[in-house]
C-alpha cells in the first residue's frame, strides 16, 4: 500500500478517513504472512495504517503506549502470547482493537471468528464492526495485577509450555500441543487446591485446573461448551489425576468442553475464582507462565471493543 507521511512519518489523515496503528510481531510462528492486500482493502475502506514491526516482540506495548494518542484504531498481527502481553496497555488506550491471527493456535480469533488469512482478517476490520468482550483479570500474591484473553491454567498446561518451545510450534504446528501433552503426562504430580467460586469453596486433588474467560485455549480446545466471551462469567474446570487410558479417553470429551456430565471432572463457573494450592504454582496465562498461586481470577465485563465479523443480518457497528 502506497501511503502518504508527514515529516514526523506518520501518515496524513484526509477527511473522513481514519488512522490505524498496525504493529506486527514477525517472530511469530506465521509473522511473515504477505499483508500488502490486506492493506490495500483497508486503504480502500477509508483506514490509513503506519506499519512497524518492532525488532522484538516485547516492545508492541510500549509503542502502544507512546503513539496510540495520534491513532483511531489499533490492529496487532500476532499470536494468543502477543494480544495477551499487550492487553493491559490496550485497556488503558481504550481504541478499538483488529486481531490478526499469525500465530500456531490462533485461539482468540477462533473464539470471535476471525479466520486467519490476512486478507480476510482485513476485511474483517474493513467492515467495522465491532462486539464489546469481556478480559479477566488476575491478581497474584506479589505480583502485579494483569489481564488475560482466553485462559489461566495450573498444573499439567504450565508444563506443556515449558515443552513447547519455538522451534516445536514452527516445525509441528497444533501437533506440537499435542506431543508436548503427552510428555508432561506422564511426569505430572498432584496438587491439593482450595477453590472459592463466588463465595462457594470446594477442595480436591488435580493434576490440572485452567479458568477460562474466552472459549477456547491450547489450539482449539474449549473450555465449556455454552462459553462466550462476553457472557460476564469465568469458567473453571478441574482435571483429578487419572491413569492415562482413562485420560485418553476423556480427551474427545475435553477438547469440545463437553465435560460438566462427568463426576471426575470438577465444572464451575462464576465472576470471581480464588485458588489457593499446598504448594506455590506457576500459572499459565494464554501460553506463557505470567503467575503464581494463590491467585484471584475475576471477569471484567465488556472491557475492550474489537473487530468481528459482521452478524448474519448485516447489523453494522462503528469504530
Amino acid at each position: 500500500m502506497n501511503e502518504q507521511t508527514s515529516s514526523g512519518g506518520r501518515p496524513h489523515q484526509s477527511e473522513g478517513r481514519r488512522r490505524a496503528l498496525l504493529l506486527i510481531n514477525r517472530k511469530g510462528t506465521r509473522g511473515n504472512l504477505p499483508l500488502e492486500s490486506g492493506l490495500h482493502l483497508l486503504h480502500q475502506s477509508g483506514i490509513d495504517t503506519e506499519v512497524q514491526t518492532p525488532d522484538e516482540p516485547d516492545r508492541i506495548s510500549e509503542l502502544i503506549r507512546q503513539q496510540a494518542k495520534g491513532f483511531d484504531l489499533v490492529v496487532l498481527g500476532g499470536g494468543d502470547g502477543t494480544f495477551s502481553h499487550a492487553l493491559d496497555v490496550l485497556l488503558e488506550c481504550g481504541l478499538p482493537v483488529g486481531v490478526l491471527p499469525m500465530g500456531n493456535a490462533n485461539d482468540l480469533a477462533r473464539t470471535l471468528g476471525i479466520p486467519a488469512e490476512a486478507e480476510s482478517a482485513c476485511r474483517i476490520i474493513a467492515e467495522g464492526h465491532t462486539r464489546q468482550i469481556d478480559v479477566g483479570r488476575i491478581e497474584s500474591a506479589g505480583g502485579v495485577p494483569t489481564h488475560f484473553f482466553n485462559v489461566a491454567s495450573m498444573g499439567l498446561s504450565v508444563r506443556i509450555a515449558r515443552r513447547l518451545s519455538p522451534d516445536r510450534k514452527q516445525r509441528w504446528g497444533v501437533f506440537a500441543y499435542l506431543a508436548c501433552a503427552w510428555e508432561a503426562v506422564h511426569e505430572q504430580r498432584s496438587f491439593l487446591a482450595r477453590i472459592t467460586c463466588d463465595g462457594d469453596a470446594t477442595e480436591l486433588r488435580s493434576m490440572q485446573l485452567a479458568v477460562g474467560n474466552g472459549r477456547y485455549y491450547g489450539g482449539g480446545m474449549t473450555i465449556v461448551d455454552d462459553a462466550a466471551i462476553d457472557d460476564a462469567r469465568l469458567d473453571l474446570y478441574a482435571l483429578p489425576r487419572l491413569p492415562g487410558w482413562r485420560l485418553a479417553v476423556l480427551l474427545p470429551i475435553l477438547r469440545w468442553g463437553w465435560h460438566r456430565p462427568i463426576d471426575d471432572i470438577l465444572s464451575l463457573h462464576g465472576q470471581e475464582i480464588a485458588v489457593e494450592t499446598d504448594r506455590p504454582l506457576r500459572v499459565n496465562v494464554d501460553g506463557e507462565v505470567r503467575a503464581r498461586t494463590p491467585v484471584v481470577f475475576r471477569v471484567v465485563p465488556k472491557a475492550i471493543r474489537v473487530f468481528v465479523p459482521s452478524p448474519p443480518d448485516g447489523t453494522q457497528g462503528g469504530a
